[in-house]
């Protein structure tokens, strides 16, 4: 998203580590949803039909995933929010830094989101067993649900990043 989320949303360095990590953690983002399906929903590694698509399958693009990448690009530099350069002593430069930090925060978030049933299945409506018939909003939408109820957060296309309290609060 090259727009601002929030007031503060002016941190070009990190914007960029971002952006040029996107395809390599959008492909991470396919392993860890595949990984999460056997550890969800066949433990065993028993083969059966969609079990055998889910090991085989390999992305040719991941287009259907840069929404879902922006959102949770936007709601990090929400998160951290300080958009002050830190001293850094060891070397590195900040973008080096921003590359780490994102790569290893992007890493958690999916593992959290990954403990999401709906989020598991909507990932792999949108990848393995995707068809022109299925409607990719209804899958990408439940992913969205599914990280706005996690971080009890909202991104909205004109007000940005919104905190909002979930129902069982």
């Amino acid at each position: 998203m090259d727009n601002r989320l929030f007031l503060l949303d002016k941190n070009y360095i990190l914007k960029q580590a971002q952006s040029d990590l996107r395809l390599e953690l959008q492909a991470q983002l396919v392993d860890l949803v595949k990984a999460a399906y056997f550890d969800c929903f066949n433990p065993l590694r028993l083969p059966d039909e969609v079990s055998e698509q889910v090991e085989n399958f390999r992305p040719v693009h991941l287009s259907f995933f840069d929404d879902l990448y922006d959102i949770l690009a936007g709601i990090y530099r929400y998160q951290i929010g300080d958009n002050q350069l830190e001293l850094l002593f060891d070397g590195s430069s900040h973008y080096e830094k921003y590359l780490i930090d994102w790569k290893e925060t992007f890493q958690g978030y999916v593992r959290a989101l990954c403990q999401k049933k709906n989020f598991i299945l909507a990932a792999l409506e949108l990848t393995v067993f995707h068809t022109m018939e299925n409607r990719i909003e209804l899958a990408q939408n439940r992913m969205k649900v599914a990280i706005f109820d996690h971080f009890e957060l909202k991104v909205y296309k004109h007000k940005g990043i919104q905190t909002f309290k979930s129902k069982s609060a």
